[in-house]
């Protein structure tokens, strides 16, 4: 899983200090076993109340493009019916949203509600981010058909690994048009610091218990 048809504009590199990547995927390290050891005390309580709600799988993956156009397998616990990929074209036009998140989104579960306002469905990824395809911080990973809706530009967001949280997560989150999710995740990409990272990990924590833009 390491091909894509899409092709990756040449760019120059973020700027940022020979030592930060290798601290960042240090501090990577450390919050994802963390975040395992609390993903496993919370997975069954978790799957229980899933497998209760609907039937259907407890974790739920999607191919996304990841840094350099490279593609990998995103996981989540299960937040919409089973079937929900096959109901997009059911679902009513909607402008003031970017791609597919809306809200009041009909497939989405009563616990995946729950599970979405507080972010526990992105747990899974903490998995993601010790494998080395996301890290905690960067630009959410989007889908191929979100990619190709992408200017040459805002390709950019793709130098650096997804994340699990991102400067546009503390900055408005589902709230924000596509444009302003654009402007937001290519200044991290440009102004990419330990600084940064620690002031988004700081709100991230605010923004997940406030539950604002969260659908």
């Amino acid at each position: 899983m390491t091909q894509t048809d899409l092709k990756m504009p040449q760019f120059s590199r973020p700027r940022c200090g020979i030592y930060f990547p290798v601290l960042k995927r240090f501090v990577d390290l450390v919050v994802s076993f963390l975040g395992i050891i609390l993903l496993i005390i919370l997975f069954p309580f978790i799957a229980i109340a899933i497998k209760t709600d609907s039937p259907g799988p407890v974790i739920f993956s999607q191919l996304r493009i990841g840094k350099n156009m490279r593609p990998f397998k995103m996981y989540k616990f299960r937040t919409m019916l089973k079937d929900a990929e096959s109901m997009i074209d059911q679902l009513p036009p909607d402008d003031t949203s970017p791609f597919l998140q809306r809200e009041n989104d009909p497939r989405v579960t009563r616990v995946g509600a729950f599970l979405r306002r507080y972010s526990l469905d992105e747990f899974p990824q903490f998995w993601n981010i010790i494998k080395g395809e996301m890290s905690f911080i960067g630009p959410r990973p989007f889908i191929k058909t979100e990619i190709e809706q992408l200017t040459p530009e805002h390709l950019r967001r793709l130098l650096i690994r997804p994340g699990l949280t991102g400067y546009a997560q503390i900055n408005g989150r589902n709230d924000l048009s596509l444009k302003g999710r654009m402007e937001k995740d290519l200044y991290y990409v440009d102004h990419i610091t330990m600084r940064l990272d620690i002031i988004i990990l700081t709100k991230t924590i605010w923004v997940t218990f406030t539950s604002k833009g969260a659908y």
